[in-house]
C-alpha cells in the first residue's frame, strides 16, 4: 500500500493506494498513530485508492481509530470502494467506524 498525506486546514488528509494489507501496518505505525496521539488531531483517511482490505488492514484501521479516541483524536474514513465498504458492512465494522461517502461528507463529520 501507498500512503499520501497532507496538512490541510484544520485537518489531516491520508490518501491510501493499493490493498490495505500488512504492507501498510509500518505506514500507518510511523505516519497515522503520531498524529492520533496528538490530542486533537482530525484525520480523514480517502479509501477510494484501496479496492481490497484483508483481515490485517481492518485490524490496522481498528486501531488506528481505538489510538485516536484514547488521545482525543478523530478519525473519518471516507469514500470506501465497493468491497471495502462491503467488508465493513458484513463484519459490522460499519457501527464502529464513522465512515462517510466522499472527502466533503468527511470534512462535514468533522465540524
Amino acid at each position: 500500500m501507498e500512503l499520501t498525506l497532507s496538512h490541510e486546514q484544520g485537518y489531516v488528509l491520508a490518501e491510501t493506494r493499493g490493498p490495505i494489507d500488512d504492507s501498510a501496518a509500518e505506514l500507518f505505525r510511523e505516519n497515522l498513530h503520531p498524529l492520533v496521539g496528538q490530542r486533537g488531531t482530525r484525520l480523514i483517511v480517502d479509501l477510494s485508492g484501496s479496492e481490497r482490505i484483508n483481515s490485517l488492514g481492518l485490524a490496522l484501521l481498528v486501531k488506528l481509530v481505538t489510538d485516536a479516541n484514547t488521545h482525543g483524536s478523530r478519525v473519518v474514513l471516507a469514500a470506501a470502494a465497493p468491497f471495502v465498504a462491503s467488508v465493513f458492512g458484513v463484519t459490522r465494522l460499519n457501527r464502529f467506524f464513522d465512515l462517510v461517502d466522499s472527502r466533503a461528507a468527511a470534512l462535514a463529520a468533522l465540524e
